[in-house]
């Protein structure tokens, strides 16, 4: 068993592309009979974003000014290199908290990894409004997440759920934790940024180590001491 941990935000164009390099890796490991726990670590790259639908461009553009459009057209040809498609025409910017509330439900149900793909996919894609009700509950049914009794109240940010994610949210930060992508493969050091498959499933094939063999250990920043 490989243990996989990963800082996302499902509104960050570099998590989506760390994502989908991480799972590859995953996949290929588990094709060769190894197992790999994957778990998905809260962050919010605009906290104070509304969670009221607007076009994502026109908040670029005020973010970036004339820069905005060129920034997406690079961030575009990254990911496609990947095999994603962005749709910054039609993307919607909103707030990602309740995102992370059913990435959180659907981790206690094992459905986590398909949860955040659709996410990712519904925002940079679809440009649906990942957290409008109708949307979450869609894509919570569409990947077999069991909302309880509560539906997508369960997701509200008024819930227990939502307390608890805001601890997380507040530990991850109190331990330096920098804007994601941010990844920890089994007992080794945290690796900050986007890495590729290849690092990727080169740290999880030096997890699986011959039984007798020293394990390494992280070098003791402030940020390893989150995992």
């Amino acid at each position: 068993m490989v243990r996989a941990d990963m800082v996302l935000d499902v509104i960050c164009v570099h998590s989506y592309i760390g994502y989908t390099r991480l799972v590859r890796a995953a996949d290929r490991m588990r094709a060769h009979g190894t197992d790999v726990a994957i778990t998905f670590r809260p962050y919010e790259i605009a906290p104070a974003a509304s969670d009221s639908p607007q076009p994502l461009m026109p908040v670029l553009e005020r973010m970036l000014g004339p820069y905005a459009a060129t920034q997406a057209e690079i961030f575009t040809w990254q990911a496609a290199r990947d095999g994603l498609e962005l749709r910054y025409d039609r993307a919607i910017a909103t707030g990602s908290f309740r995102a992370h509330l059913l990435i959180g439900r659907a981790a206690e149900q094992g459905l986590a990894e398909p949860v955040v793909e659709r996410l990712f996919r519904a925002h940079f894609t679809d440009g649906l409004h990942i957290a409008g009700e109708a949307v979450l509950r869609e894509i919570a049914e569409e990947c077999g997440v069991e909302l309880g009794p509560g539906g997508t109240g369960a997701l509200a940010k008024g819930s227990d759920e939502a307390e608890e994610l805001r601890g997380e949210l507040h530990r991850l930060r109190r331990h330096g934790v920098p804007a994601p992508p941010v990844f920890k493969i089994g007992d080794d050091a945290v690796l900050l940024g986007v890495q590729s498959e290849q690092a990727l499933h080169g740290a999880m094939v030096a997890a699986v180590r011959p039984a007798g063999r020293p394990v390494g250990r992280p070098a003791g920043r402030p940020v390893d001491a989150a995992f």
